[in-house]
C-alpha cells in the first residue's frame, strides 16, 4: 500500500511538472523575439531637420514612423524589424499597440494574436522610461493568461462580443491606457530628440 502511495505521488508530481512545462511553452511560443538589430543594415531615412524640430507628440511620432512602416506581412515584418534601432522598435511596436487599443481595446489586441509583440513592447517601455505603461501591460497580460482558454474558445466560435460582455476588467485597463498614452508618446518624443540618429539622417541643405 505504501509503495502504491509513493508511486501515485510521483505520478502526480510528474504530471504537474509536465503541465507547467506545457503551459510555459505555450506562453513562450506566443511571444516573438524581435530584439535583433543589424547595425550594418540600419533603416535610417533622410529627414528634414526643420520638420523634425517643429513637430510634436503624435504628429512627430507618425512623421518618423511612416518612412519605415512598410512591412507587407508577418514574415516581411520580422526581417524589417532587424533593421530597426532599439528606439525605432519602441516607436513601431508602441504605435501598433496604440492603434489596436484605441480601436478595440486590449481585448482586440489579444483577439488578433498580437501578444507576440509583448517582448518588444516591454523592451520599448523600459527604453523610454515609461514605468506606468510597463506596469499596465504586465497587469493586462496576467489577466489575459487567466482567461486564455476563454479567448481561445470564443475565437473558435467567432464570438468576440462574449469577451467584451464578460471580461469587464479589460474596460478598466482600456480606460487607464487612454489616460496615460499621451505621456507615452511624450517620452518617445523625448527619447527620439535625444537620440535622433537612431531614427533619421538629416538632409543637408
Amino acid at each position: 500500500m505504501k509503495l502504491l502511495s509513493v508511486f501515485l505521488l510521483l505520478l502526480f508530481l510528474f504530471s504537474c511538472n509536465h503541465s507547467n512545462k506545457t503551459i510555459k511553452k505555450t506562453i513562450s511560443n506566443s511571444v516573438e523575439d524581435y530584439s535583433a538589430f543589424d547595425k550594418n543594415n540600419h533603416l535610417q531615412p533622410f529627414f528634414d531637420k526643420a520638420i523634425f524640430d517643429s513637430l510634436h507628440s503624435w504628429n512627430f511620432g507618425w512623421a518618423i514612423l511612416e518612412p519605415i512602416n512598410n512591412a507587407k506581412g508577418d514574415e516581411d515584418e520580422k526581417k524589417l524589424v532587424t533593421r530597426f534601432s532599439p528606439g525605432q522598435k519602441a516607436l513601431y511596436f508602441i504605435w501598433y499597440l496604440d492603434a489596436q487599443v484605441t480601436n478595440g481595446g486590449f481585448i482586440q489586441v489579444y483577439w488578433n494574436d498580437h501578444r507576440r509583440y509583448l517582448s518588444p513592447l516591454i523592451d520599448g517601455f523600459k527604453l523610454i522610461g515609461d514605468s506606468d505603461m510597463l506596469h499596465l501591460i504586465e497587469e493586462v497580460d496576467i489577466e489575459y493568461l487567466l482567461h486564455q482558454d476563454e479567448f481561445i474558445s470564443y475565437k473558435k466560435k467567432d464570438d468576440m462580443e462574449h469577451l467584451y460582455d464578460n471580461l469587464k476588467k479589460f474596460d478598466n485597463f482600456d480606460s487607464t491606457y487612454y489616460s496615460i498614452h499621451d505621456k507615452t508618446m511624450g517620452l518617445l518624443e523625448k527619447y527620439a530628440r535625444q537620440n535622433p540618429t537612431e531614427f533619421v539622417k538629416f538632409k543637408r541643405n
